[in-house]
């Protein structure tokens, strides 16, 4: 199994003392064999917030657990055409995602590399059809 880490996740590795449910589920994860890794979109979310407040400590955090993902799997043509296809059909529905096309993209991106991802905004990703999701929070 795969995991594809949301940003609010990651953000919860990365100030583990606070957040030990989190952290327990992944070490858990981890040492029962399952990968993860950090789509591009949400990468780019963290190190920008950490750039800019320049956490220094918490950026070779995110770097390493980076290093150690699975895969450095980019986005192509494939998650943007699901992507447009989502928030078109959510929009159709009348449900759309607020304006953060970020949760749009990262949900084509876990459905083009069949990953499940783990998140904290389970409420908005569960509309998504064909995305897997859970909340390792709480």
């Amino acid at each position: 199994m795969t995991y594809a880490l949301d940003t609010n996740i990651i953000s919860f590795l990365l100030r583990p003392s606070q957040n030990q449910d989190v952290v327990g589920r992944f070490e858990k994860a981890i040492e029962q064999g399952a990968s993860y890794v950090i789509p591009p979109i949400c990468f780019y979310e963290i190190s920008w917030y950490l750039q800019r407040k320049a956490a220094k400590a918490q950026l070779k955090v995110l770097e390493s657990l980076y290093r150690n993902s699975a895969a450095k799997l980019n986005m192509g043509e494939a998650e943007f055409v699901l992507a447009a296809k989502i928030k078109a059909q959510l929009e159709n529905q009348g449900t759309p995602i607020g304006a953060k096309d970020a949760d749009i993209f990262i949900a084509a991106y876990c459905i083009v590399n069949d990953c499940t991802l783990i998140t904290d905004n389970t409420k908005d990703f569960e509309r998504i059809e064909g995305l897997n999701c859970a909340n390792w929070k709480g």
